[in-house]
């Protein structure tokens, strides 16, 4: 019996093996293929050094100092490393991590990304080719900067997975956490210095509806959530994006610090200045007692209107289509 079970036991092991080391095998060639591929459309990959460890569970990629630049030279990064995490028994479920420091060339030139921990994970379908299902991006005291302006952002989660009952839908839950600008960031954003240089809040869950090649066509709002300085914001709706970008539909709107909302609009020129004297009176007359205003914010024609009160043109979501 005892020799038996050792026969299964060292069959198993060898087994497992042979099918850890194929796996291993695999994936190098199809990391392999890609970057062909990515290199035959103008794609600029390099890399010091490629390997897959993690004998006998786990399927550890790890690639030294890689630099990717787009075909058209528009966007590059560079890191010191990039590590991705899978196990070797669930292959479709991964985690990448991100080094601590990262340099990105744009359109603004020079960014720079440090952070104490920056990582994301994914998990993909077990269809040929896979599909994404779900991702999470997940930061700590992430700073990026580019020059003398830049954030910094203690806490950060973005999740997003596939809609249930929408085909082109996904779902979006993203929050952050004590967003701290630079002094020219907030100089740009707020040139009137109305609220502080600190964000304290900002949250998102959503859900978005993307066909592929149109673009965003629909947003169901269930929350998004603003709290910088005395001024919170909440907002809640359905919206239809048509081809020209211009959003249609109603939110609902929960704003506290109405004033200090009201003046930082003003001194962004986001409201006619003609409008403000208006906009100011039917404010004050729809805020309760606590100064809270609860309303329904409206968007058609590509115009926006607060209950009665006419607030300018809609923003657009989003490109012509």
């Amino acid at each position: 019996m005892a020799r038996l079970l050792f026969i299964v036991t060292l069959l198993a092991a060898v087994l497992w093996s042979a099918w850890w080391f194929s796996g291993r095998a695999a994936l190098l060639r199809g990391i392999e293929r890609g970057i062909a591929e990515m290199r035959a459309e103008g794609w600029d990959i390099g890399y010091a050094d490629l390997s897959v460890r993690g004998f006998p569970n786990r399927f550890d990629t790890n690639v030294d100092a890689p630099s990717v630049t787009s075909p058209d030279g528009a966007f590059a990064v560079d890191a010191p490393f990039v590590q991705v995490f899978a196990l070797s028994y669930r292959p479709q479920q991964i985690i990448a991590v991100a080094p601590p420091t990262m340099v990105l060339r744009g359109p603004f030139g020079l960014v720079d990304v440090n952070a104490g921990d920056l990582r994301a994970s994914a998990t993909l379908s077990l269809s040929i080719p896979p599909e994404p299902e779900r991702a999470t991006l997940v930061g700590e005291d992430v700073t990026v900067t580019t020059g003398a302006i830049g954030v910094t952002i203690p806490a950060m989660q973005i999740a997003t997975r596939r809609a249930e009952a929408q085909p082109d839908g996904w779902d979006l839950a993203a929050s952050f956490g004590g967003i701290e600008m630079s002094a020219m960031l907030h100089t740009l954003l707020d040139p009137g210095e109305v609220l502080p240089a600190t964000v304290q809040r900002v949250l998102v869950d959503a859900t978005l509806v993307l066909p592929e090649g149109r673009g965003l066509t629909a947003l169901e709002l269930r929350d998004a959530a603003l709290v910088w300085g005395d001024m919170r914001v909440n907002l809640a709706g359905s919206l239809e994006i048509g081809r020209d970008g211009v959003p249609e539909g109603a939110l609902t709107l929960d704003l506290r610090g109405w004033e200090t909302a009201l003046t930082y609009a003003e001194s962004l020129d986001v409201v006619p200045p003609a409008r403000v004297p208006l906009i100011r009176a039917g404010l004050r007359g729809m805020a309760a007692d606590d100064g809270r205003v609860s309303a329904e914010l409206v968007l058609s024609g590509g115009q926006m209107r607060l209950g009665a009160i006419p607030l300018g043109p809609a923003p657009r979501l989003g490109p012509p289509s």
